[in-house]
């Protein structure tokens, strides 16, 4: 018998997938951009010191163009950053509305804060990601077995995990002088290639829960508003129609 889709508050996380995956796909191609622009920067290094512009247009529109993707990427990771976010955090509440009896091993708010905790951000978050899409099931299924993520569940963390590490590495890297520009550079393209491909699988991943839980909110009925029932058929009649006598008060009556 499946559980009453009252017993907990259910509330569709879709819309919220939808702007992530948007951001997501966006991210992926300013980052892609980034990525073809730095490795021009190695053929066409930029002004040195003493040389004008005019003697090198072509660093010169590289640089400009490292600046303004820069700048979009931030403006559109911070979005990213806050959406997923938010959507992690109503697709993880939703649980308990799927299985009464499946407590979930973290809080939304832990779910989601894990992130921003150093050491605990390198465990806890996937986690938490891994479990959302294993316990968007309705209890029955949910007895029968416990499934692994898909694929792209881990491949998407290994390659979080090395595109932060890599950006550690690369700023750090700019910001020190005794290290060569184009070396700076060369790790930078790489902490972007694995940004992407972060961002890929993150699409992938989020799409998959997504997916899992609108079923699941299908098979139960979660949201839906039963129709009010009909009256009954061996009701009296009505006298609601009928006008009401109106008493003859002959105190009421003005005398002339």
């Amino acid at each position: 018998m499946n559980p009453s889709p009252y017993h907990a508050p259910f509330t569709s996380a879709h819309f919220r997938a939808t702007i992530v995956k948007i951001l997501l796909i966006a991210g992926a191609v300013v980052t892609g951009l980034y990525l073809l622009v730095e490795t021009l920067s190695l053929a066409f290094p930029p002004l040195s010191s003493g040389e004008a512009p005019g003697e090198n247009p072509m660093g010169v529109l590289v640089v400009l163009a490292i600046f303004l993707l820069a700048v979009f990427s931030l403006i559109i990771y911070v979005p990213t950053v806050i959406f997923f976010c938010v959507w992690l955090y109503r697709a993880y509440d939703n649980l308990r509305a799927f299985n009464q009896w499946s407590r979930p091993e973290y809080s939304p708010g832990w779910a989601v804060g894990s992130f921003f905790v150093p050491f605990v951000n390198l465990v806890v978050p996937y986690r938490a990601v891994r479990e959302t899409w294993q316990k968007s099931r309705t209890a029955e299924e949910a007895r029968l077995s416990e499934p692994s993520p898909p694929a792209s569940f881990p491949v998407w963390w290994t390659f979080w995990l090395l595109a932060c590490f890599a950006g550690n590495i690369s700023m750090r890297a700019g910001f020190n002088d005794r290290v060569p520009e184009s070396a700076a550079t060369i790790l930078s393209i790489i902490a972007s290639g694995l940004s992407v491909v972060a961002a890929v699988f993150a699409y992938v991943v989020v799409d998959t829960v997504d997916k899992q839980q609108e079923e699941t909110s299908q098979k139960l009925k979660l949201g839906a508003f039963p129709l009010p029932p009909p009256p009954p058929a061996n009701l009296p009649p009505s006298d609601a129609g009928t006008p009401l006598p109106i008493p003859n008060n002959p105190q009421s009556e003005v005398q002339v």
